[in-house]
């Protein structure tokens, strides 16, 4: 049995030194960083963050780690998207604002098996979520009315934060989204961080939103303006 949390890179001294009090076990591949076993089970972490628990106690070694370390509790909304470079069916866009202590075993859509059941535990975990799907023929409509990808994007993203600045109008949260920053976003404390899909947890959740909704659409539509400037 295996489970795994994630953790940010300023995050990881605290994982080193935790580790470091137990047996030592030498390290695999270059990805790696530190290697040691806790409650008979081999713990990796690796230089992405992840942290890697494999063995029959895995959940007891979870539990064990998450309540030595302590789990930050900041709120964050975290916004990707799932889609953009196909040439058919929808382009998604999630939003998904939680806690990181509660969101530690989420990771990146495209380094996640089972969407299906993690999207279910990401729903479970999460104060809120909202999904917005773009479907081709909307796509072809907007790029022909003179939007471009980055705009029709940045138009849902504005959605997206507005939906979560009045539902949740009276709690403090930051906004990271991934990827590198485009035009006309309105709220000027969003983040944009390339490859937050695999940094903070909250923008792993909403990938897996996204990918999750995009497998579950109907819509397998070309995208005709496809062949024209993005």
């Amino acid at each position: 049995m295996q489970s795994s949390l994630n953790f940010s890179e300023s995050e990881k001294k605290a994982i080193i030194a935790f580790l470091k009090k137990f047996p030592a076990l030498e390290l695999k591949t270059v990805f790696e960083e530190a290697r040691a076993e806790i409650d008979g089970c081999v713990v990796t972490l690796y230089k992405s963050g992840k942290l890697l628990i494999q063995g029959k106690n895995s959940e007891a070694a979870k539990k064990r780690i998450l309540s030595a370390i302590g789990g930050k509790s900041e709120l964050i909304l975290g916004i990707d998207e799932v889609g953009r470079g196909e040439s058919f069916g929808p382009f998604v866009v999630a939003g998904v604002l939680g806690e990181t202590a509660k969101l530690r075993e989420f990771r990146d859509s495209k380094k996640t098996a089972n969407i299906a059941e993690k999207a279910l535990l990401v729903e479970k975990n999460v104060l809120g979520r909202k999904i917005l799907e773009i479907r081709a023929g909307k796509i072809d409509e907007l790029r022909r009315s003179g939007k471009n990808l980055n705009q029709i994007e940045a138009d849902a993203i504005n959605e997206i934060i507005l939906f979560f600045e009045k539902k949740f109008s009276g709690q403090k949260f930051g906004i990271v989204i991934d990827g590198s920053r485009i035009r006309g976003i309105e709220n000027s404390k969003a983040v944009f961080l390339p490859k937050a899909d695999d940094k903070v947890v909250q923008a792993a959740a909403a990938s897996i939103l996204a990918k999750n909704a995009r497998n579950n659409s109907p819509d397998r539509q070309e995208r005709k303006t496809w062949k024209k400037r993005a």
